[in-house]
């Protein structure tokens, strides 16, 4: 073995052939993939290691719209030190009448018990008619420390300007403001119904498990209705949103390791075809082919592991350097240390595919007899064997159960990978199309286009693997380009003309005429619609108690945390009942509820089964008497569970209302006057929820569209790779094209002809797949309609044709520039 690696060394001194394109493949999709795993692992190790301080202490148990009564209470009690904070939803309104919606809590003397509150310099805890108030609120209102503003019924000072503070969540709807429990009495907000939620955080006893302390609670008290959450649940809303953008970077990295390793075949091809004298002269020698392999492979081994180090090391670098740019958007600052699992599995992701790519080649290079080697051809004159494949094939099964196995949602990563593979599959095929269509218009056309088609079905050609390179990187470029225009399109159009200006909540039942009045008489020939509003749990599915379930199955979002309710005699625009029967307008019998038809799927439900809701700690148990299809898109009321009337018309509720002007009108006034004579309606205004939605759309669409790019450009260095890897090829077709008097502008038209052809017969295949994927997520999966920019759209299949051949003519040129004599000396 040491003579192996003697000679291996030795042979690397006169350069490395085709490994300096497999160390640039490797490298970069090492590196890509190595960031996008460093990140989002460097984000959960944040946030596990700061659980605690984010969510200010070991537990919080939270519920809707009541207190804990004595025996609750008590129970908290018993488990630790406990702190009490109650927050709802009010408009914040400035000296000058300009209002912004807040999430406003009023808490008492030891929140948070851990972590703290980070205040803008000069601010103090309110107390008291004091508040303190969100960077945002103070920068759109323009108020400062010591300015005033009214919250309800009451003025208060403001005391200082938050910076961050704990959260069970990692977003919010609503900016924050702070108070005291006396301040939030003052405002005169809470009232019975009034949409709250109470919250007690605790600092546990050493030892104690958190989780299964949350979850005896909630088992204690069934029906009460309680939400648990650990310090190792805090940062949720920010780990699900950084999981699902890193499921869908890690598909485009995994792409782009993918197209890596067809640039990284062709590299090994061309290594060893640069090599085909030594292993001539070393076999003449005595070498055995077990010899020749092994230098091959300690060769190849050696440029992967240094390009896999390469890779690392800026994936390494990759959560500091986000840090930098992400510090204010998310709740802590990604942890700088190496991850070394997510680095460990990109290695290996790495290695795996860099063996698949380059072993048939080393396995088969040893069995060429050195008369052929030196007669300079091409192969073996063989046929490949089966088993050349078996290796390469164990190695890619492997790099995919790492994939799903390693994945938060296994099930996702699965069909991503599917999804490559099928793209693969199809633009070999397209590649084989190709050489069939230029086998057969070989001689149509002028010489230049036909040595230009002959060259796309030459001995040799990479007609296949250029194919599937630029095809993948391309197809997902435009899959993921039309279907934000798609989502875009609809956010900025239809949303805008079918939603309503405000949605407003809070509005107490008495009040419901006089809000009628106040809005006819502010904003004329408005549209209003008001609807009884609670919040409650379910509590039990078929007697069977949530709190039991191991796990919520997939897509059962009504069991986690608390569901909007109401009651109505009619059935709701923009709903359909697809199975059992609305109830009569007068139904005042047992309580029955409809359910929104996926909900049902998703739990296995029918009509006749039953559900049990806590409304403020009481259990209703409801059957269900009919599903329902909603449109979600009609942007009005749409409740997953409507009780029957009568169920819930005892019980403390409140209104809420849409109002949507008549076009062209503002709804300014109307808020203003809301404010001064109802000040406990709380109003949301719909543009500013879109604007928000778009904002966060374009920027998710924005990282993974840069991620995709940079799949694209490694098909260009594939395909510059590979044009470079053929170069001894092309140079020898060359001289002999001069020798029989072609100039170099006839040649440099041929290939011209023969890239620009392969360009654009693959990017119109991509062009058309990526669009009909785009148009079943739009249409399929987000139910709009597919309208996106066509002439837009249409650039990137343009521009991918114009790089391509731009890269494969600058990779050729060194071929080109060959002058016959020396050409002829290489035959």
């Amino acid at each position: 073995m040491k003579e192996v690696w003697r000679l291996a060394l030795r042979d690397l001194r006169g350069g490395l052939s085709g490994l300096g394109l497999l160390w640039l493949c490797l490298a970069v999709a090492v590196a890509g993939l190595a960031s996008v795993t460093s990140l989002a692992s460097s984000i959960d190790s944040a946030i596990a290691a700061n659980g605690r301080s984010l969510l200010g202490g070991d537990l919080v148990l939270s519920v809707a719209q009541r207190e804990a009564n004595p025996a609750e209470r008590a129970a908290i009690d018993r488990l630790g030190t406990s702190s009490r904070s109650v927050m709802t939803r009010a408009m914040l309104v400035a000296p000058d009448g300009r209002s912004l919606l807040a999430e406003l809590s009023g808490v008492d003397s030891r929140w948070p018990l851990a972590g703290g509150v980070s205040w803008v310099a000069g601010g103090s805890r309110p107390q008291g008619a004091e508040v303190a108030i969100g960077r945002e609120v103070s920068e759109r209102l323009e108020l400062g420390v010591g300015d005033s503003l009214r919250i309800g019924n009451a003025a208060f000072r403001i005391s200082a300007i938050v910076e961050k503070l704990p959260r069970s969540a990692g977003f919010a709807l609503a900016p924050p403001a702070i108070m005291d429990e006396s301040g939030l009495a003052m405002t005169g907000l809470i009232q019975p119904g009034s949409l709250t939620a109470t919250s007690y955080r605790l600092l546990l006893p050493a030892g104690v498990d958190a989780d299964a302390a949350g979850k005896a609670f909630q088992q204690r008290f069934p029906d009460g209705g309680w939400r648990a959450t650990s310090r190792d649940e805090a940062g949720s809303g920010t780990r699900r949103f950084i999981d699902r953008l890193g499921q869908m970077l890690l598909l485009v990295a995994l792409s782009a390791l993918a197209i890596g390793g067809l640039g990284m075949s062709s590299a090994a091809a061309a290594f060893a075809a640069s090599r085909r004298p030594t292993i001539a002269i070393l076999k003449l020698v005595g070498a055995s082919r077990g010899t020749v392999n092994a230098i091959l492979l300690v060769q190849i081994g050696l440029i992967s592991g240094l390009a896999v180090l390469a890779g690392l090391l800026v994936g390494a670098a990759a959560p500091a350097t986000v840090a930098r740019f992400t510090a204010d958007l998310l709740p802590v600052a990604p942890d700088s240390s190496p991850q070394w699992v997510a680095l460990g599995q990109a290695a290996m992701f790495g290695l795996l595919i860099s063996f698949a790519a380059s072993w048939r080649t080393v396995s088969t290079a040893g069995d060429t007899r050195p008369a052929r080697l030196l007669r300079g051809d091409l192969g073996n004159g063989e046929p490949p064997k089966w088993r050349s494949f078996l290796l390469p094939g164990l190695a890619l099964a492997l790099a995919a159960a790492l994939a799903i196995g390693t994945a938060s949602d296994p099930q996702f990563a699965a069909i991503g990978i599917g999804a490559i593979a099928g793209l693969c599959l199809l633009f070999a095929l397209v590649g084989s199309l190709i050489r069939l269509a230029a086998r057969g218009a070989r001689h149509l056309g002028g010489p230049i286009t036909r040595l230009g088609v002959a060259a796309l079905d030459r001995p040799g050609a990479a007609t296949g693997r250029l194919a599937v390179s630029l095809g993948l990187g391309l197809t997902l470029l435009v899959t993921l380009a039309a279907t934000a225009q798609g989502v875009l399109a609809e956010i900025d159009t239809n949303i805008p003309r079918r939603a309503p200006a405000l949605f407003l909540v809070d509005i107490p039942p008495s009040k419901g005429e006089r809000f009628r009045t106040l809005v006819e008489a502010r904003a004329p020939g408005s549209e209003v619609r008001l609807v009884p509003s609670l919040r409650g749990p379910v509590t039990k599915v078929n007697g069977t108690r949530v709190a039991d379930l191991q796990t919520i199955p997939e897509g059962a979002w009504i069991l986690r945390g608390d569901r909007g309710l109401t009651f109505a005699e009619r059935l709701p625009p923009a709903n359909r009942v697809v199975a059992g029967q609305w109830w009569p307008a007068d139904y005042r019998g047992p309580p029955l509820i409809s359910l929104d038809v996926d909900a049902a799927r998703a739990l296995d439900l029918k009509v006749g089964d039953s559900l049990t809701i806590a409304i403020l700690g009481r259990p209703i148990d409801a059957r269900i008497a009919s599903l329902r299809e909603i449109d979600w898109r009609s942007f009005g009321f749409n409740f997953a569970i409507i009780f029957s009337p009568g169920a819930l018309q005892g019980a403390p509720y409140t209104l809420m209302a849409t109002v949507a002007p008549v076009e062209g009108r503002s709804t300014v006034a109307l808020e203003g006057t809301l404010t001064a004579e109802l000040p406990m309606v709380s109003a949301i205004r719909v543009s500013e929820v879109v604007e928000e939605a778009k904002t966060l759309l374009k920027s998710i669409d924005g990282a993974v569209r840069i991620a995709t790019v940079f799949a694209i450009l490694m098909g260009m260095i594939v395909l510059a790779g590979s044009v470079v890897a053929t170069r001894r090829q092309r140079a020898r077709e060359i001289v002999l094209l001069r020798l029989v008097g072609a100039t170099r502008g006839e040649v440099t038209r041929s290939q011209l002809v023969e890239f620009a052809l392969l360009a654009t017969a693959v990017a119109s295949v991509a062009f058309g797949a990526g669009t009909l994927a785009a148009r079943w997520v739009v249409v399929e999966q987000f139910e709009f309609a597919f309208r996106p920019d066509w002439a837009a759209l249409a650039t990137i299949p343009l521009g991918a044709i114009l790089l391509a051949v731009l890269a494969a003519l600058a990779a050729a040129m060194p071929a080109l520039n060959a002058r016959p004599a020396e050409g002829l000396r290489t035959l």
